[in-house]
């Protein structure tokens, strides 16, 4: 059936009161764009078709040129950019390429953010009506602006080679080191993160101030993205990250719709996220260990870490539970099972014995169980009176 056909009937309905007129022209709206669906489908496969044929035009080409020409032309772009490389060598004589490599990062990803400006300015654009491209903009947008923040990413990773190598053993004796660049980097994707409202830049900000702490109080060890030396700063870290997620959270009072809820809860499973990790190494390692790595804890501090980290795990699921909130409580649960085995297989259980130790454990939380049962039964506990 034709359009102007189906308008003819519409009306017809309209007029015989079958439908109103506000229900003619939903009909109509929607199946204009239907009659138009396979003309957008024909852009589509010229798009796709043309690509492909680019494509294999730009290699076919290359296949022609001489190499002799390619090499001129390399030659040519070389002789362009020597000056920027030896200005680099008298900045930087030994680290110049990491310079050079970090600044060339940063210019890409000052690219990719000037064209996802565009793409989502264009998305909000009400003239964009082919139907295959709604909302592509937007997508398209996201996608540049998360390439230049991996390129940043590698810039401010780059810009550290130049303090530091990459290999924690050459720091080796070392009283101090702060990872300068990784908290410019901190600092540059939490701006972002705040001006533009982006997700994505907080957690580039995050993984940054977990970078910088890994690096502050690891180097000894090893050069993880955790504090394996001095778990308890990674630890006080975590906390600080908890109560900032549960501030944005009452700021805007459970919108999820508001980027500040969004960033509420990213802040509080990465704090949660450090606090576990930290409690995990100081249950295994002790409270801090430092030079002395290779040396046996005391069982005071197991025995302190481990009591820290069972409260920490049964506290995040009571929170759960009483704020129904599934990401406390499985965070909680999960670090609990995680605990469990860890006690089981650490050195504490030679101080009890791993029967006694784990028939105790056992008794202990059935017993909490019960005892919680009991009281929500009569009231006492979270439950609304009939």
């Amino acid at each position: 059936m034709r359009f102007k056909n189906l308008i003819r009937y519409l009306k017809k309905w309209q007029q015989a009161g079958l439908i109103t007129e506000e229900q003619v022209k939903k009909i109509s709206d929607y199946m204009k764009v239907e009659f138009h669906r396979q003309f957008l489908k024909l852009i589509r496969v010229l798009f796709i078709i043309g690509v492909f044929w680019l494509f294999f035009g730009i290699v076919a080409t290359l296949r022609l040129i001489n190499i002799e020409i390619l090499k001129a032309i390399g030659q040519l772009l070389y002789n362009l950019v020597k000056p920027i490389i030896v200005l680099a060598r008298l900045i930087s004589p030994k680290y110049y390429r990491e310079l050079l490599s970090g600044i060339a990062c940063l210019l890409g990803w000052g690219l990719f953010h000037w064209l996802g400006m565009r793409l989502r300015r264009k998305s909000d654009m009400a003239t964009v009506e082919l139907g295959f491209l709604q909302e592509k903009e937007l997508r398209l947008g996201t996608s540049s602006f998360t390439m230049g923040y991996i390129l940043a990413s590698c810039a401010w990773a780059l810009f550290n080679q130049m303090i530091y190598p990459p290999d924690a053993y050459s720091y080796w004796g070392r009283d101090f080191i702060f990872p300068l660049f990784s908290f410019l980097g901190m600092i540059f994707f939490f701006t972002i993160a705040y001006f533009m409202q982006d997700q994505i830049a907080l957690l580039f900000g995050i993984g940054f101030l977990a970078h910088t702490i890994g690096v502050f109080t690891a180097y000894y060890f090893a050069c993880y993205v955790i504090g394996v030396q001095l778990p308890v700063i990674q630890l006080i870290f975590g906390i600080c990250l908890l109560f900032v997620g549960l501030w944005h959270i009452e700021k805007v009072r459970e919108r999820e719709d508001n980027f500040k809820f969004m960033f509420g809860r990213t802040y509080e499973w990465t704090g949660l996220l450090f606090i576990y990790l930290a409690l995990w190494i100081m249950s295994i390692w002790g409270i801090t260990f430092k030079e002395r790595y290779l040396i046996e804890p005391k069982a005071i501090e197991l025995w302190i870490a481990n009591i820290l980290f069972i409260g920490a795990s049964l506290a995040a699921m009571f929170y759960g539970a009483a704020k129904e909130d599934r990401m406390f409580f499985n965070f909680g649960l999960t670090f609990f099972i995680i605990e469990s085995y860890t006690l089981f297989f650490s050195r504490i259980w030679a101080t009890v014995g791993s029967a006694i130790g784990s028939l105790l454990l056992g008794v202990m939380l059935i017993a909490t169980g019960y005892i919680l049962r009991r009281l929500w039964l009569q009231g006492r506990i979270f439950k609304e009176p009939s």
